[in-house]
């Protein structure tokens, strides 16, 4: 009992809970539940709750309520309210949201509480249709509860068992699972941040007065500015911390690697070789120059090549030491890291060729796509240990930023005709045949020049 109370007056303890009962709630609100990234931010929350060891029962119970209420109230607005919440804005710009939610309660009736539970855009709306549809209240409440039930441990004990897991685990997988934990948390806010962005979206409507052209280059305005800001806070923490406890901490927890992950290692960060960045631009630029895309090509190289010189510029400036193996395997600085930047700005430079006039969700597609790629580079320059963490978020940030600019000149050009469809092939086939070849060319060699 006494341990109980000491619990309950802790202050990062109960904001915890009351953080996922209010996004438990959020996420099954109706609409709201479709604009709140509420899945990613309870995953979230639930691993803090797991590595902080808050008793599982409350966490559940927590999440248990919010869902709750949350269908109980858009249960009661589609009852009461119906006819008000269909007038709204927002409602006539999706009026998809009620179709598919209408649709989906037809065919499944009371089923679809419990199914559309489970359902990330029917959640928010299958209970308000079944108050608009006059579904009995107790019938409901029934299927409210059961699927709240069910729901709760579902999406909360996985996170919760990581962060359990990860607090055990101290100095091996726990460094992997918060490493993956964040990479996924960083997809889905981009997933979130980009779908807003689409006109009609609430974050699209506060921010397009910013923009000059907002229903073209809104996206690419905010990216620019969101990794200048990340480079400078780099640069700030270089400036001023010099080498952060937690950043040390950090790189020490990540060169526990398992000896057979190391081949895997060495091949991710193959793609940041000065020469396959030569050949990965050198090829683009022939094959956008044979199809007549002379001012796109330009921009690409210009796009690589500034991304070396400013990272360059920056290790002169700051000569930063690199760890005692990179000291003994290059001669260059540490910060940034020049393998990040420049596969970066590649692989980034590549997916805004793709996804180039391509409709939204296509785009974020192609992104993440890219993102997946980028990561495992940035990652293994540390692993390898010739790098400390920040040297690889920095010179990432350089690279993406100089790939938003390439994007920002495509949206703007008006000399070039669009990119033919023909080229997209072309431009995959050679991305897949030049890192095979590569790689068979370079594995070898690279795994003894790591291990050397």
């Amino acid at each position: 009992m006494d341990d109980l109370i000491t619990w309950i007056n802790s202050n990062s303890s109960l904001g915890i809970l009351l953080a996922i009962g209010a996004l438990s709630m959020l996420e099954s609100l109706a609409f709201v539940g479709i604009l709140v990234p509420g899945i990613a931010l309870l995953a979230t929350l639930s691993w803090f709750a797991g590595q902080q060891a808050l008793p599982l029962p409350f966490m559940l119970l927590s999440g248990f309520i919010g869902a709750v209420i949350g269908d109980w109230l858009s249960y009661l607005l589609g009852r009461y309210a119906s006819h008000w919440i269909s007038t709204l804005a927002i409602i006539k710009r999706h009026p998809n949201w009620l179709t598919e939610g209408q649709t989906f309660f037809s065919r499944y009736g009371g089923r679809s509480i419990f199914l559309g539970r489970f359902i990330g855009p029917i959640r928010a709306v299958t209970p308000f249709v079944a108050g608009s549809c006059a579904m009995p209240p107790r019938r409901f409440l029934a299927f409210n509860l059961l699927s709240a039930a069910c729901w709760a441990p579902v999406s909360l004990l996985p996170a919760y068992w990581l962060g359990q897991q990860a607090e055990e685990l101290q100095m091996s997988w726990n460094i992997w699972l918060q490493l993956v934990a964040l990479l996924m948390f960083v997809a889905v806010l981009f997933q979130a941040a980009h779908h807003q962005l689409e006109p009609g979206n609430w974050l699209y409507r506060y921010l397009h007065p910013l923009a000059e052209h907002p229903h073209r280059q809104l996206r690419t305005q905010l990216f620019a500015t969101c990794m200048l800001t990340v480079l400078l806070a780099c640069i700030g923490v270089r400036s001023f911390s010099a080498l952060p406890a937690w950043e040390q901490d950090t790189f020490q927890r990540m060169q526990n690697l398992p000896e057979h992950f190391f081949p895997a290692i060495t091949l991710s960060t193959l793609p940041g070789d000065g020469l396959f960045l030569a050949l990965g631009s050198l090829s683009t630029v022939l094959l956008l120059w044979l199809c007549r895309q002379r001012s796109t090509a330009l921009g690409f190289v210009s796009t690589v090549a500034a991304t070396m010189a400013i990272n360059t510029l920056l290790k002169l400036l700051f000569d930063w030491p690199r760890p005692a193996l990179g000291q003994h395997l290059y001669e260059s600085a540490s910060f940034p890291s020049g393998h990040a930047a420049g596969a970066a700005a590649l692989l980034a430079g590549w997916a805004v060729l793709m996804a180039h006039r391509y409709e939204a969700r296509t785009k974020r597609r192609i992104y993440l796509g890219a993102f997946a790629l980028i990561a495992p580079v940035a990652l293994s320059r540390v692993l390898l240990g010739v790098h400390w963490p920040l040297d690889v978020i920095a010179g990432s940030a350089v690279g993406l930023f100089f790939a938003t600019l390439l994007r920002w000149q495509m949206d703007r050009e008006v000399v070039d005709s669009p990119i033919p469809t023909a080229f997209r092939y072309w431009l995959g086939a050679e991305i897949v045949v030049l890192f095979l070849g590569y790689a068979w060319w370079r594995l070898p060699a690279a795994i003894i020049f790591y291990t050397s």
